[in-house]
């Protein structure tokens, strides 16, 4: 779906933190007067569709504030909502105001009832998206602030022991904006009561997504709401942990206008994407199906699928150049190729989000898979949005949680490979880069799930081997794998970068050198002049090799994939196949050596001899004729 606003929300998204507090009163001092007009644009909304069911405005895109039951009309398959725990009221558990007779607590959770109509300020149930049985769990804003007490804590927790004992995923909204003070530290205990079931559900492996509208901050954004597998925020959400007026008190200084939005948030990878209202059933139910089906390859479609790779005799240098093409197809391109209803996961959760790594969830033939992929761009443009394909460390980073989420849900990884290498800038040493490098092997080295790598260009040092320890490795026929550059390689050896060509045949960096050397495990056929002449060939000749692979693969134990890929990594630089033929080369050499130096040793020797007899003969002759003179 197409929004109208998509492309023109910046202008009119940047003070949501400002218009929040006046959408609110507005709304309740006004009622449906403040419908006629955006606040935000100041657009006629009363004949507006999108604005009548979703909230949205239709030219700015601005999200007005929804109750739970409005949220679950949208999220829910019609009709199969069934709400739990309804009975569930809070009380005055620490009498906040002395007297539990006349508790002011009491008289605003009753005045909430009131104007919402619901017993408290979360909703729970169960229900269906796009098909899928799933719990949800939505805060209202309206009931006191969102804010979770002992029993929206509680609420929470029966939540996902019902989803534990169903094997269900969770779908958590949230709208909420700080403490339940009232219920003094019982409230801040219930971000631990939360957080604790909340990791039940990921031991057991069950899905947990999480929906951060306008606002999600404080205790619930500092608790179970973080811990969401996928963490989506709805555009210009407030969201944060500390309020915006206690932050701009700790810094001392004015904060900028898009600081605690789900935009600046989506930009320093907390969370994985932005996604508008009326789209926002269609990506859970996506995501959810993705994360709980389990279909298969069969070896019909693998060999269906399957083709011989080609091998011609160009030069590395040649590789080289086709590698490095400017219009060769990056992972983005083979991405929009191969995979279906690809979606695209965004940040670390610790920085920020790297567009040198590109990472998602997709089909591949109808079986989801995770996808992590160096992304270099194309053009000018491109090229400098993703640092020319150079990691940062939050890139491996980010790569990290698409792993962990693949071993979570046991789903197959595809990496592909085309980086230069990782970058090695000061930022990068700062944020940890060798570290970053080094937890990624090590997290792909022990992944339970299938893994394939397809090295689709150029394969750069230890930026490329960090997304490389794989069960089976592909690579592209002009891509090429090298431990440096061949500039770098000649700098050291000649000093000399424009004996780059020659340094490249040294450095047995092609994938006909890879597959000798045992590295890579097959060759994938490119369309003749490189992929860049035919990138739909070089995709359909990529994902025919992708599933063999991954046909090959399936099926198999946890404990059986990481005992082959230890082998297979542990061997690599041992007394190999290819090692003993090299070895073999030598000792025939050798011998053919010593046999040619024992021939001309025996010859030499028979000519001394015969010279030597020649010479005694000589002696003999004339000291024979030396007697018949003197007689």
């Amino acid at each position: 779906m197409t929004l109208p606003w998509e492309g023109n929300r910046g202008a009119h998204l940047k003070n949501l933190a400002d218009l929040l507090s006046f959408i609110i009163d507005h709304e309740e001092e006004n009622g449906k007067e403040s419908e006629e007009l955006c606040v935000s644009c100041q657009f006629a909304l009363a004949s507006s569709e999108v604005y009548q069911r979703y909230r949205v405005c239709p030219q700015c895109g601005f999200h007005y504030s929804l109750g739970a039951r409005e949220r679950i009309a949208l999220i829910a398959d019609k009709g199969t909502f069934q709400e739990m725990d309804s009975h569930l009221v809070s009380t005055d558990p620490i009498s906040f105001s002395g007297e539990a007779s006349a508790s002011p607590y009491r008289k605003d959770v009753s005045q909430a009832q009131k104007r919402t109509g619901l017993s408290e300020a979360m909703v729970t149930g169960t229900c269906r998206i796009g098909g899928a049985r799933a719990v949800v769990c939505v805060l209202d804003f309206g009931f006191l602030g969102g804010s979770m007490g002992c029993v929206v804590g509680e609420k929470m927790a029966r939540a996902f022991e019902r989803a534990l004992q169903q094997r269900l995923p969770v779908v958590a909204v949230v709208a909420s904006g700080g403490a339940r003070m009232q219920e003094g530290v019982l409230s801040l205990m219930q971000m631990a009561k939360t957080v604790a079931v909340a990791n039940r559900m990921q031991k057991r492996g069950l899905p947990f997504i999480v929906v951060l509208s306008n606002p999600s901050t404080g205790q619930v954004y500092a608790s179970f709401a973080n811990l969401g597998d996928i963490i989506i925020a709805e555009p210009g959400a407030l969201i944060g942990f500390a309020p915006l007026r206690v932050m701009q008190e700790a810094t001392g200084r004015p904060l900028p206008s898009d600081a605690h939005t789900a935009e600046a948030h989506l930009e320093r990878g907390m969370v994985d994407m932005v996604v508008e209202r009326p789209r926002l059933q269609e990506v859970v139910s996506t995501l959810l199906d993705l994360l709980e089906t389990r279909a298969s390859l069969t070896v019909r479609e693998a060999r269906a699928l399957s083709g011989p790779a080609r091998s011609e005799e160009d030069s590395a240098w040649t590789r080289v150049q086709l590698a490095r093409h400017k219009q060769r197809p990056t992972s983005e391109d083979y991405i929009q190729y191969i995979f279906t209803k690809f979606i695209e996961l965004h940040g670390d959760r610790l920085y920020g989000d790297d567009p040198a790594i590109i990472c998602g969830l997709g089909y591949l033939q109808g079986k989801p898979v995770v996808v992590v992929g160096h992304e270099r761009g194309h053009g000018p443009d491109g090229v400098s949005e993703h640092h020319g394909g150079r990691p940062y460390p939050e890139g491996f980073r980010k790569a990290q949680r698409a792993f962990r989420l693949a071993a979570k849900f046991r789903l197959p990884v595809i990496s592909l490979v085309d980086t230069p290498g990782a970058y090695q800038g000061l930022e990068a040493e700062e944020r940890g880069m060798g570290g970053a490098i080094a937890t990624t092997m090590a997290l792909m080295t022990d992944l339970p799930a299938p893994v394939v790598a397809a090295i689709i260009g150029e394969g750069g040092s230890e930026g490329a081997l960090a997304l490389s320890v794989a069960d089976r490795i592909l690579m592209l026929e002009n891509a090429i794998l090298a431990p440096v550059s061949p500039e770098g390689a000649a700098g050291l050896l000649y000093r000399d970068t424009g004996k780059a060509d020659v340094a490249a045949s040294y450095l047995k960096l092609t994938a006909q050198d890879c597959k000798k050397l045992g590295i890579v495990d097959a060759i994938v056929r490119e369309p003749a002049g490189g992929a860049h002449q035919q990138p739909d060939e070089a995709a359909k000749a990529l994902q025919r090799a992708l599933v063999r692979a991954l046909a090959d693969l399936q099926g198999r134990s946890a404990l059986v994939l990481r005992s082959a890929r230890y082998r297979k990594f542990r061997n690599m630089g041992e007394y190999s196949s290819y090692f003993q033929e090299a070895v073999n080369r030598e000792m025939q050499a050798l011998r053919s050596f010593l046999a040619h130096r024992l021939v001309t040793l025996r010859a030499q020797i028979r000519e001394s001899r015969q010279a030597a007899q020649t010479a005694r003969a000589s002696r003999a002759k004339a000291k024979s004729g030396a007697k018949r003179t003197a007689s």
